[in-house]
């Protein structure tokens, strides 16, 4: 469900940045991220170098430090605000993604700040999208049919995933069904399967016989029939591949069929 917006090359991350003065990278800790305590990587965080960002974030969710490390992600977005116009910055993408990772609600409202805020540059807007669907966050309706309609493939994809936890009407999600772009089209059927339309029945199960993905497995058994349970018990009873997840959704179905089915795939999982 990603794609790629054509960006031209970024500024030089240490020198001019378009904006008549020069940034000098705070003084930092040298070392490797893993030898500190979590106050002092936290403490790092804000003022971490493009040498070193990658590891401290690293840390932050292996740590799994929570709300502790969120203002300090904060404060490194904001040191760069204003900057990745024309391409993001590693910081930016970084300090977003380890939002999504944290997914507190603490966690949350910053991705949703940052994600409306009308100074976003449209460089940014994929990055703050992908960490908006990350943690499922939901936002008025209206808000996301802008994005529904973005010139990039990217911005529409994950705005048809954002807009699931909208529950919008069928009319808006079916736009997404033609849309020229394969990942477009993938994640509005993907979202429509998931809020119960059974209009995405027949795409769903070309899918899944063609990609197989846990995101196709879980949209296409929540419109579930019997011959929808047939067919992915048989693939779950034939490849290894998702088995615990159909397993898992199948058992969440109130049908006596499916529930014997998963009962099978378990029985054959225990005796690998």
């Amino acid at each position: 469900m990603t794609g790629r917006l054509d960006l031209p090359e970024q500024w030089d991350l240490f020198g001019e940045r378009g904006t008549g003065r020069s940034d000098i990278a705070p003084k930092n800790v040298e070392g490797d991220p893993k030898t500190l305590d979590d106050q002092e990587l936290i403490e790092q965080v804000p003022k971490a170098k493009l040498s070193n960002i990658h590891s401290l974030c690293t840390q932050i969710a292996e740590r799994d430090l929570g709300d502790a490390a969120v203002p300090g992600l904060v404060a490194l977005w904001n040191r760069f605000k204003g900057f990745g116009i024309i391409s993001p910055l590693p910081e930016q993408r970084l300090a977003l993604q380890t939002l999504g990772e944290i997914g507190t609600p603490d966690a949350q409202n910053e991705i949703r700040k940052i994600l409306v805020d009308p100074g976003l540059p449209d460089s940014l807007l994929p990055v703050a999208l992908q960490a908006a669907t990350t943690v499922a966050l939901n936002l008025p309706q209206r808000q996301i049919i802008l994005w529904l309609e973005h010139e990039a493939p990217t911005v529409r994809a994950l705005a048809f995933t954002l807009v699931q936890a909208a529950n919008p009407p069928l009319n808006i999600l079916e736009t997404g069904l033609t849309d020229p772009d394969l990942s477009v089209r993938r994640a509005a059927l993907v979202t429509t399967g998931n809020l119960g339309h059974h209009v995405a029945r027949a795409d769903l199960l070309a899918e899944f016989r063609r990609n197989p993905t846990s995101q196709i497995i879980r949209a296409l058994l929540a419109i579930a029939d019997e011959e929808i349970i047939v067919i992915t018990g048989r693939f779950a009873l034939e490849n290894q591949a998702h088995q615990a997840l159909i397993v898992e959704e199948l058992s969440e179905l109130d049908d006596p069929k499916a529930a014997k089915i998963a009962k099978r795939i378990k029985k054959q999982m225990q005796l690998r």
